[in-house]
């Protein structure tokens, strides 16, 4: 899994194009972003398909709802994120880029919604991949 999650582009959507991150690599139109919106952080999280196991579109629709409701019931201001593997068998999963969300609690986020891994950047510093408890050690 964890091959899997670093074969993934990052998306977030900037109000005008998307811009990407990997995981181990800069990603300075990030930074850039970050910059401009006075953040430090932001983590890449989505509700679909819990601990990577495909679900129906229905079940995904429902998940990335309720994760789209925690956010703005927390008042977290965040973007629109899209993960695209490079196995063009997965589906690109939707979620969203909170910003300035701490290590901790986007880790807490992501495990209340099953999923494995999140990807994070701070600015300046290339994507990190936070695993969550769900992981397995050999995954």
């Amino acid at each position: 899994m964890r091959a899997a999650y670093r074969a993934t582009d990052y998306h977030v959507w900037d109000g005008e194009r998307w811009l990407s991150a990997r995981v181990g690599q800069a990603a300075p139109e990030i930074d850039r972003l970050l910059d401009r919106l006075g953040a430090q952080s932001g983590s890449f999280v989505t509700a679909w398909n819990p601990l990577s196991e495909i679900v129906p579109p229905a079940a995904n629709a429902a998940a990335a709802a309720a994760l789209t409701a925690e956010i703005r019931a927390r008042g977290w201001h965040a973007l629109p994120h899209r993960g695209v593997g490079d196995d063009p068998a997965w589906t690109p999963e939707e979620g969203w880029f909170v910003l300035d969300l701490d290590e901790a609690a986007a880790r807490a986020l992501a495990e209340t919604f099953r999923q494995n891994a999140i990807a994070r950047i701070e600015r300046g510093t290339p994507a990190a991949l936070v695993e969550t408890h769900w992981l397995a050690p050999d995954a």
